[in-house]
């Protein structure tokens, strides 16, 4: 446990270094990091293995299918057999070339950037609390590991199943992506996200000379569409979103085909399963139209069970000790910690505290997200976590 003169020093530490914070931020921010430019994230993850390095982790690195792959580093000397992971992703949304018109820039406090908030700045925090534990030569009993992934934004597909396995493993984990609202809140609830294809096939005719011959997949879709608007119930957290829609040929011809994307968004697996299946039992409402629907839940919901309880709880009293105060939220968006906290204790959005993500505001408020790293040390150097599932 943390003695409350550690506990001001680790504060005071964070806050001082906000030259060395800055650096590294800056030099991450400024390697664009779209979606699947696998070049980008490997030159990267280069800079982010030399930096760990420093505090004496060693890197492996695996490739990717559709991303530059994934790093996991431990420490060279591993101690004991129980681990805690930090997670966190380098990709961003923002295509090459953002960089012009959203430059690595700050107005006092406040820092602005493609990717700085989601999530460049989070991981910046990983690297800036190992250093400061290795300078303050803090020694957790739970040994910390880092895996960084380049394909959270599209999915985690390349990266999925190590997170899973790894999370077994796991006595607990920090997820390092931005928390929620300028408030700063931790997200100890996530939405469960699903998607959904949908491909109408109707009759062709033609539209001036044998209409009636025809059975419209664009009239038929906007059938579908009122049934998937339907399901929406916003004070149980349910979202159904039509995002995508295409069809037909031309205006002088009965549309023979149509589709539609949908994403759906639930706080709890229950609602997931009867959403699921309410979208898939679909009926096409116009005679001689066939109606395929294919698709389901790609990131489960993070809920609040016991273990992510004690976790938050944990979270709450150093918080006070440190007097920076800490509230919680839900999130609409996925991340990877919904796949870990099916297997451990998970606490999601411990990183920067800022504002705009996947916007052109993306921005983050500096000393805040410095308190944080302080947060994240005391919680790295919490006991081994009991509670069983």
């Amino acid at each position: 446990m943390v003695t409350k003169k550690e506990s001001e020093a680790i504060l005071d530490e964070c806050l001082s270094r906000k030259k060395e914070y800055l650096n590294l931020l800056g030099r991450l921010v400024k390697i664009e990091t779209p979606p699947a430019d696998s070049r980008a994230h490997q030159k990267l993850f280069g800079v982010l293995e030399k930096e760990l390095s420093s505090v004496r982790y060693l890197s492996s690195h695996y490739p990717g299918i559709n991303s530059g792959g994934q790093i996991l580093a431990k420490p060279e000397s591993l101690n004991g057999s129980c681990y805690q992971l930090m997670l966190g992703h380098i990709d961003t949304v923002w295509p090459k070339g953002t960089l012009d018109k959203m430059p690595f820039a700050h107005e006092g406090d406040v820092y602005k950037g493609p990717g700085i908030y989601d999530m460049k700045a989070g991981i910046t925090m990983m690297i800036q609390a190992l250093k400061i534990m290795n300078d303050l030569e803090l020694s957790p009993r739970v040994t910390p590991v880092i895996f960084i992934n380049s394909d959270e934004e599209t999915g985690s597909r390349d990266s999925v199943y190590r997170i899973r396995n790894l999370a077994r493993a796991m006595n607990r984990v920090y997820v390092l992506e931005p928390s929620l609202d300028p408030e700063g809140k931790l997200k100890t609830r996530r939405k469960g996200v699903g998607h959904f294809d949908v491909i109408i096939k109707g009759v062709s005719s033609h539209a001036g000379i044998e209409p009636e011959k025809g059975r419209s997949a664009i009239v038929e879709l906007s059938f579908l569409i009122q049934k998937l608007n339907e399901l929406n119930d916003p004070e149980n957290g349910i979202s159904v979103n039509v995002g995508k829609i295409g069809g037909g040929t031309n205006t002088n011809v009965v549309a023979g085909e149509s589709s539609a994307a949908v994403d759906v968004r639930v706080l709890t697996k229950k609602d997931a399963e009867r959403i699921r299946e309410s979208i898939l039992d679909i009926e096409p409402t116009t005679p001689g139209v066939e109606l395929q629907i294919t698709g389901g839940f790609k990131r489960p919901p993070l809920v609040r069970n016991q273990r992510n309880r004690t976790l938050w709880n944990e979270a709450v009293k150093i918080s006070k000790r440190l007097g920076i105060g800490l509230s919680e939220g839900i999130s609409g968006g996925g991340s990877d910690g919904s796949y870990t906290s099916l297997f451990t204790a998970t606490l999601d959005g411990l990183g920067a505290v800022g504002d705009g993500a996947h916007s052109p505001t993306e921005k983050i408020f500096l000393d805040k997200t410095l308190e944080r790293i302080a947060l994240l040390i005391h919680l790295l150097m919490l006991p081994e976590q009991k509670t069983a599932e």
